[in-house]
């Protein structure tokens, strides 16, 4: 008999839109957060009216993803924790849903949300 067994290459590409997609989720969940930075909008989006996610940088070498992200907080709202809070948010999420090691998230506060909400 012949050996019929067919190896079949397999390879999953996951778009950095739905990585951003699902740090801003995991990043508004937060509480002391008032949202993610905004960032000027580059011509390409502005010619395809492509959203802007903000604030948000991903690097990804051999499967191991670092995050930065820029983000406003309430007013009242502590600094250190917050960001702690983000850093644990985000890498338990992305963990969770797309199996990705997280090697590191950096948190910047760009602002203070002083208004009310």
């Amino acid at each position: 008999m012949a050996d019929n067994s067919k190896n079949i290459e397999k390879s999953l590409h996951i778009s950095q839109d739905v990585i951003a997609q699902i740090i801003s989720n995991s990043v508004s969940e937060v509480s002391g957060v008032y949202g993610i930075a905004p960032v000027m909008k580059t011509p390409r989006q502005i010619w395809f009216r492509q959203e802007s996610m903000g604030n948000i940088r991903i690097g990804l070498v051999d499967d191991v993803l670092s995050v930065s992200i820029g983000v406003i907080l309430n007013s009242g709202s502590k600094a250190v924790e917050t960001a702690e809070a983000i850093q644990e948010a985000v890498k338990s999420s992305v963990q969770t849903m797309l199996g990705l090691a997280v090697a590191k998230v950096n948190v910047t506060v760009c602002g203070v949300h002083f208004g009310e909400e």
